[in-house]
């Protein structure tokens, strides 16, 4: 679910609904029993992951024992159970769960999950230069502490995750850290979920399972918190603990070789926080602290003051503790745009392919496409549709065009923060482009000044309704009549909703010249006016 971004092939795959509502996208990944794929909740209008149940046994490993029946079914259990499993838990950092089912065209199972925007930590590590810039402790510290606050949540409800890993964590623009997939997820002392692996088969991921697990003993919570700490030294260095070298297996170093001191591989880390370690990396599990015991212990190293480093602001973990529910830091946009508020997260850069370059046939029919969609009130799958257009142009007038879709699109499902921001930013374009009285500049002041004065923003509304008023409309031109008439309505009352009654005047009574000089001396309106007019004289004299 990190880098939902569709391969060429895939975007050109027609797509399927299922359950009469989710239409289903492009795939977003995969595991071992089901293919994840982005899709639609159309009657909720929403963004929603499915995980489709894989029914292909062709390519997997054998199971002794195991027919292909059999295997089927454990399949279908285990699936079943990290349905109920990851259901039953409700945590910030867990994905919540919306429906299940079987699709009634393939029999497969499916779940209907929250969409998650964000990277794995995985490519965090990945992209930080450990020798000369690595993490902050305070980054590590707050990205583990909110894993312990899940693992708290989850030990609390009997069930031990099993595969706590890198690559199974996400970190949200707001910097909230979610903990994926609870596929190998054990429940405890639940009769009712038969264990879904034979005797002697690990369960995990080698350079993070416990002693236990990698001699594949029963697993408990205390398995959690030595994956938490591999998880967390390789945040700090860069490595886990243990590799796979001439000694030994992962497997064999987690039984037998102490886990070698954090500070022998980074000098800045604090002697307490490498105790702590040292602890959670206990071989006896017994010894080691539970979930709720690592959440305090951290919890003070997530406020030390650290230098600056250079992870991007909107995926810092630390973020909930310092700004809580302040949501994803404010990102600016300039023209060669990548709309980020309406498509889900972008991939990493440095993992993000080139796309293929909008074409002209192709931007009209994605702006057609758009615009059918949210006739159809799917403004969620318009806004993506252009969004994803947007990204692959590379013409700047085209960018600015779909921009201006775009915006219209979210202006028709109420979004005004983010359509007053794209109609301001595609009007300079424009005006950049081709002078301030160009119609398309004009047109974009018109709605954004809609926007503002929705949002309560008179001054910006009424800034941008002077700048459309300014211009004189064709009288042939109903609609641009229509748009000039209401521009000045506009003005005269949020005029005289501040109180500023001489300017309210001023402006009623270049409306009613405007009138009658565009509909005629016999149009209707004129009466209304003059009404209005006599109102808002009283306040005046």
């Amino acid at each position: 679910m990190l880098h939902d971004t569709p391969t060429e092939d895939a975007a050109q795959q027609p797509s399927r609904v299922i359950a009469g509502r989710y239409r289903l996208g492009h795939p977003i990944g995969a595991g071992g029993m089901g293919e994840v794929w982005h899709a639609y909740d159309e009657r909720l209008d929403r963004r929603v992951a499915v995980k489709m149940m894989l029914t292909d046994t062709r390519g997997q490993p054998g199971v002794p024992g195991l027919d292909a029946a059999e295997f089927l079914a454990t399949r279908r259990n285990r699936f079943l159970r990290e349905v109920r499993t990851t259901a039953a838990l409700e945590h910030l950092g867990i994905p919540a769960i919306y429906d299940t089912g079987i699709d009634e065209t393939t029999r497969q199972l499916y779940v209907v999950m929250q969409l998650l925007h964000g990277r794995e930590v995985q490519t965090f590590i990945d992209a930080t230069e450990y020798d000369t810039a690595p993490l902050a402790v305070s980054w590590a510290a707050a990205a583990c502490v909110q894993i312990a606050s899940v693992l708290d949540e989850v030990h609390r409800n009997d069930v031990v995750h099993r595969d706590i890993k890198p690559a199974n964590l996400m970190i949200a623009p707001d910097g909230v850290v979610k903990v994926l997939d609870f596929g190998v997820a054990a429940l405890r002392g639940s009769g009712g979920y038969p264990r879904l692996t034979q005797e002697g088969m690990t369960v995990g991921t080698p350079p993070y399972m416990s002693p236990e697990q990698s001699l594949a003993n029963e697993v408990g919570p205390a398995s959690d918190i030595y994956a938490l700490a591999c998880v967390m030294y390789e945040l700090l260095t860069g490595r886990p603990p243990f590799s796979s070298d001439a000694q030994g297996s992962h497997a064999w170093h987690h039984v037998r070789t102490d886990p070698p001191p954090i500070r022998t591989r980074r000098h800045d880390i604090p002697e307490k926080l490498e105790a702590l370690l040292l602890g959670m990396l206990d071989k006896e599990p017994e010894r080691r602290l539970d979930a709720s015991q690592v959440y305090d212990a951290l919890l003070p190293w997530v406020h030390q003051q650290d230098a600056t480093d250079s992870v991007p602001a909107e995926f810092d973990p630390r973020q909930p503790f310092r700004r809580p529910f302040s949501g994803p830091p404010k990102r600016t946009t300039s023209v060669g745009y990548t709309p980020t508020l309406v498509v889900p997260a972008q991939p990493d850069p440095a993992a993000e392919t080139t796309p293929a370059p909008l074409t002209d046939a192709e931007a009209d029919k994605a702006a057609d496409e758009a615009a059918q969609l949210a006739q159809e009130g799917k403004f969620t799958q318009a806004a993506d549709l252009l969004a994803g257009a947007i990204h692959r142009a590379q013409d700047n007038l085209l960018q600015e065009d779909l921009m201006f879709s775009l915006a219209q699109v979210r202006f028709l499902a109420g979004a005004n923060r983010e359509a007053a921001d794209l109609f301001e930013e595609a009007g300079s374009a424009y005006a950049d482009r081709y002078g301030p009285d160009d119609e398309q500049a004009l047109l974009c002041s018109y709605f954004a000044a809609q926007c503002r004065m929705a949002l309560g923003e008179s001054t910006a509304a009424m800034e941008a309704f002077r700048a459309y008023a300014a211009g004189t409309p064709e009288p042939v031109d109903a609609a641009a009549v229509d748009r000039h008439l209401d521009a000045l309505a506009s003005l005269a009352r949020l005029h005289a909703a501040r109180e500023r009654f001489p300017e309210a005047v001023a402006a009623a009574e270049e409306l009613r010249q405007a009138t009658r000089r565009l509909r005629g001396p016999d149009s209707p309106e004129l009466a209304e006016i003059d009404s209005f007019l006599t109102r808002l004289r009283r306040f005046t004299d």
